[in-house]
């Protein structure tokens, strides 16, 4: 006879075992020494063109009316 306390691990027993994950390739960069690009540039112009083209716009204006009535 068995004694009650003990445990049995028989054949009978399944018990799940979790599989790690398989291992992928790691992308590596073909030039380590160059950086990726980072998308596209947003060019900042500086402070003041923006009164140097209402300027313009305003004198390209007075222009054009001082044409037409002359």
């Amino acid at each position: 006879m068995s004694d009650p306390g003990a445990t049995d691990s028989g054949d009978g027993d399944l018990t799940a075992v979790s599989e790690p994950p398989p291992r992928t390739a790691v992308a590596r960069p073909s030039h380590p020494a160059q950086r990726p690009v980072a998308g596209p540039r947003v060019f900042i112009l500086p402070l003041g063109t923006g009164l140097v083209l209402v300027g313009a716009g305003l004198g390209l204006g007075l222009f054009a009316l001082r044409l037409r009535r002359g």
